[in-house]
């Protein structure tokens, strides 16, 4: 099943006519000017909405044998334990257990410690947390035990309290150092904040970043882009995934990937945008959001938030990916993979997948009451044969 599954995803990279990229737009007089790095969104092309039932064949026969061999060497999975994150107090104490406002999580693993970034809270623009063993949380301090906030933003950044609405962050290594994505109101557009993505670089994963390159910018949506991932593949290839908002009345809300150069400053040269996902599913409601990648035992996984995240009908989906450039195809049935009915929590999104030694998991963040607090959670996946999810327990 697996080797099927392999030779079906490339068959559809083959196929699939890759989008061209459109001239960059200019943005509004209330927003920076793109630069010339900026996100190009491509021309709106087709997308596969299922895998080919049967490529077994030809040269394709050839490529289901080398799946099957390369799968047998795959590590064996190891079923996620349950994990329950211990209680808290609310307030962003150093020292103390966090159990509080933590939206959109992003989660790496560096020197045998877990750090989560979220969306701004408490006053900082890079919330951080960090823990041992997944349960217990403790908000970031520096040397000296205070409260940090490892990130510097960008003057590019018009917002209240010096940069302090920066929203849904991603953390990773690349090269020789570690950056940091996020999104941030750039002005505003038809009386809405137009965001903007910024980049900063910094030396661990407790920063401090630093600022660089201009920002990446879509003038013509009105709400801009949002919601960066950067992923590192097997080839230690970087890539930033993001949102784009969409715009009224021509072209819906959809999920983009385009290579970062090896220092994780910008994009790299000669590197494409690529539409992954664009709105489709009827649980999905009017947008689509949060990309998260990761690679698990020879599988790309696309992972995304739909619906509205004020309310519990927000929830996760997945798909399955050729590569970081897609094709990619949604799984389960059309249904999500988190939602409020199958994990009892409120609203399931903003999720980021991890790989956890042999098992693979999510961050996510629910509501313990709709409208209040949007709480951390860590959810367990099991990898089936034919290379499709199914969760273990919703953490």
């Amino acid at each position: 099943m697996r080797a099927r599954v392999l030779a079906s995803l490339l068959a559809v990279a083959l196929t699939l006519t890759a989008c061209t990229d459109a001239s960059t737009p200019r943005a509004e007089s209330a927003t920076p000017s793109p630069s010339s790095d900026a996100p190009l969104i491509p021309e709106s092309t087709p997308l596969p909405t299922a895998l080919p039932s049967d490529v077994l064949a030809g040269e394709m026969q050839d490529l289901a044998q080398l799946a099957e061999r390369l799968a047998q060497k795959l590590p064996a999975q190891r079923r996620p334990a349950p994990v329950a994150i211990t209680g808290g107090s609310e307030e962003w104490r150093p020292g103390v257990a966090y159990r509080g406002y933590f939206a959109d999580p992003d989660i790496l693993r560096y020197d045998g410690r877990w750090f989560a970034y979220a969306t701004n809270t408490a006053h900082l623009r890079l919330p951080t947390l960090t823990s041992r063993d997944l349960r217990t949380w403790t908000p970031l301090t520096d040397a000296a035990g205070r409260r940090t906030d490892p990130l510097a933003a960008g003057g590019w950044v018009r917002s209240r309290g010096g940069g302090q609405d920066l929203r849904a962050p991603g953390v990773a290594k690349v090269g020789d150092g570690w950056t940091a994505a996020y999104a941030a109101p750039a002005g505003t557009s038809g009386g809405e904040r137009h965001n903007c993505i910024g980049l900063s670089r910094g030396p661990s994963p407790a920063g401090p970043f630093r600022p660089v390159g201009e920002p990446l910018c879509y003038g013509d949506a009105q709400l801009g882009v949002i919601d960066p991932d950067v992923f590192v593949d097997a080839q230690q290839r970087p890539w930033l995934l993001w949102k784009f908002s969409g715009v009224v009345d021509r072209r819906p809300a959809g999920l983009f990937v385009r290579r970062l150069n090896a220092d994780g400053t910008g994009f790299a040269e000669g590197s494409q945008t690529r539409e992954l996902l664009t709105l489709q599913e009827a649980w999905e409601g009017d947008t689509i959001e949060n990309p998260s990648m990761a690679q698990f035992r020879g599988v790309t996984y696309l992972f995304f938030s739909g619906n509205n995240y004020e309310t519990a009908d927000y929830a996760t989906g997945y798909a399955i990916c050729a590569g970081p450039e897609g094709p990619c195809v949604r799984q389960n049935g059309g249904a999500p993979l988190l939602s409020t009915a199958s994990t009892g929590r409120l609203g399931p999104g903003g999720a980021s997948a991890f790989v956890d030694g042999r098992s693979l998991r999510l961050v996510y963040h629910a509501w313990d009451r709709v409208g209040r607090i949007r709480l951390l959670h860590v959810a367990g996946l099991w990898q089936r044969p034919d290379g499709t999810l199914e969760v273990t327990d919703p953490g």
